[in-house]
């Protein structure tokens, strides 16, 4: 059997309203990051409660932007909206606590940090998103839950009477493409994924390669919220991959995100590039920073505080001084949002 034949009959297209309100929530905690969406989220969060739209944007801080909630169970599962609630409503502490985090952290680590033990020197200690969560998860996962249950009655509800047929026809669409070409239909999905010659290539902060034949199944999600994001998932022979769903006449915003504008200016400056410089070789604080950069403690603190507003540093106190740190992650999350801003 050929391997494009074998490949063929890999690929599975999987409708998930579970996995749509997800990405429906992920679009009111970034609007900015979504053109086509943009609108849309203006509307809604306008008839929302003040609280409501708080509430969205404090579970989307802990859970990676909603994301790190879309994969409770094997990957590819067709769930509905009350499906995945009461499947998150069923997960013991741990693996919550393991969703939360993205899958960051394994579960054997965060059973020991459940039992006290955070200063184990051969395993990982909890960072603050991890201690927050070991603190507050009652709390965390009681709002999460009062959240998705009131936003996907009240609101996403109606929105998915209305998108659903386009859902299923742009998945029925799909499939007989991949009948058809299953690499051609592959290439079609995203510009930074590339299908050919025996291996999937996706171009993220860094590139994955995925030869065809470790994989035993390719799941494709249809969703109208994802675009522009190249949203992926994989296991040891599985892959996740999106397919961006158009609705026709939805107003389109072509102006940059506004993180993307403050990280760009951020880094339009001399002296803040020799100050990031710094940074990512070990942290620093502003007495040290000053005689290095010949410039007043002052006018270093006004460059951090700029660098610090954009996301590309933070802080951390340790005794009588403030040492800044750079933010690494930042700086792969900024070639993301370039090439998601290019590409619309």
């Amino acid at each position: 059997m050929s391997s494009l034949l074998t490949l063929q009959r890999k690929i599975k297209t999987v409708i998930s309203p579970y996995h749509e309100l997800l990405c429906s929530l992920h679009v009111l905690h970034q609007p900015q990051h979504h053109p086509k969406r943009l609108h849309w989220a203006r509307e809604l969060t306008a008839q929302m409660p003040h609280s409501l739209c708080e509430e969205i944007q404090t579970i989307g801080r802990i859970s990676d932007g909603w994301l790190s909630l879309m994969t409770p169970v094997r990957p590819g599962s067709s769930l509905t909206c009350s499906e995945g609630i009461a499947l998150l409503k069923s997960l013991p502490d741990a693996e919550f606590m393991h969703l939360l985090l993205n899958s960051k952290v394994s579960l054997g680590t965060i059973l020991e940090w459940q039992q006290g033990r955070l200063t184990n020197p051969h395993g990982e200690q909890p960072d603050e998103a991890g201690l927050y969560l070991l603190k507050n998860l009652k709390d965390v996962r009681h709002l999460l839950l009062a959240v998705l249950e009131t936003y996907e009655r009240e609101y996403f509800r109606k929105e998915w009477d209305y998108i659903a047929p386009w859902i299923s026809t742009a998945a029925t669409q799909f499939q007989a493409d991949v009948i058809r070409s299953a690499e051609k239909a592959l290439n079609s999905l995203h510009p930074r994924l590339l299908a050919g010659s025996g291996t999937f290539t996706a171009q993220k902060a860094v590139t994955y390669y995925f030869p065809y034949d470790r994989l035993q199944q390719v799941y494709v999600l249809p969703s109208t919220f994802i675009h522009p994001h190249l949203l992926m998932d994989w296991s040891e022979d599985t892959l996740t991959l999106p397919l961006a769903v158009d609705i026709p006449g939805l107003p389109y915003s072509e102006a940059p995100p506004e993180d993307l504008l403050r990280q760009l200016k951020a880094l339009g400056d001399g002296s803040r590039l020799r100050i990031l410089k710094l940074l990512w070789q070990a942290p620093h604080c502003t007495k040290q920073l000053a005689p290095l950069l010949g410039i007043s403690e002052a006018a270093v603190s006004k460059q951090l505080k700029q660098l610090v507003e954009a996301g590309l540093a933070g802080s951390e106190r340790k005794g009588n001084y403030l040492f800044y740190f750079c933010n690494k992650e930042a700086f792969d999350s900024l070639i993301n949002l370039q090439r998601q801003f290019f590409e619309q």
